[in-house]
């Protein structure tokens, strides 16, 4: 049997550019044919000037439930934007409070980040590398990269990231970056087995045990 996993979603109103409640994507997620998801809201200085932890929360806390009665895997994710770079992070293997320790680096640098990170065991890698506006992150601080962006409404430029990865050794990764019913299930990857956990999502991507997928195709 395999299980096919969302890597890059967001809920409303956590994401401010989604309208997709937590309950309604996941449920949007199983008539799609996928067995989990892993909710990466966006997670920014911006959002914490107006919004306590809590709140941080709410879109994957009510993913989780409805994922419960739906029998959909929930996992807690995050895209990190730090307050002095235009980049986007994904993040995987994160726990609440590694997220509460997170908050309080998002006015510091990169190698901050990285470093907090590596720590603590989590995965970090740049979300659409190549879209516009974003910069170039050295390759040997960053454990991968999102070689298939599926927005279909930015120019993310697949082909320059997988390329890029490939030139620098790095894994990429396949997401839908959902913000709608509409772009539900456009990419994400396939397994043998499905994680448990945050952490058993980042055991699978070290693992390199799966198969990227993208607008209804398995990437070979």
């Amino acid at each position: 049997m395999s299980y096919k996993i969302e890597l890059h979603c967001h809920t409303s109103p956590v994401s401010g550019c989604s309208n997709m409640k937590g309950q309604d994507l996941v449920r949007y997620y199983a008539q799609a044919g996928y067995s989990a998801v892993h909710i990466t809201d966006h997670f920014t200085p911006w959002f914490f000037a107006e919004q306590d932890f809590t709140d941080y929360l709410y879109g994957y806390h009510a993913a989780k439930k409805a994922g419960e009665k739906l029998g959909v895997k929930v996992y807690l994710g995050a895209e990190l934007r730090y307050e002095s770079n235009p980049n986007d992070y994904l993040l995987f293997g994160v726990t609440e409070d590694f997220l509460k320790g997170a908050k309080e680096l998002l006015k510091s640098t990169y190698p901050e980040i990285f470093a907090y990170c590596r720590q603590n065991g989590v995965l970090i890698y740049q979300a659409h590398p190549f879209r516009d506006g974003m910069l170039e992150t050295p390759p040997e601080m960053l454990d991968g990269i999102e070689g298939y962006n599926m927005h279909p409404h930015h120019r993310s430029r697949n082909e320059k990231a997988i390329a890029y990865a490939e030139k620098h050794g790095l894994n990429y990764l396949s997401g839908s970056d959902a913000h709608s019913k509409e772009m539900v299930g456009r990419g994400g990857i396939i397994s043998d087995t499905l994680p448990e956990d945050s952490k058993g999502l980042r055991d699978l991507i070290l693992s390199g045990k799966y198969e990227l997928y993208h607008e209804g195709e398995v990437v070979e």
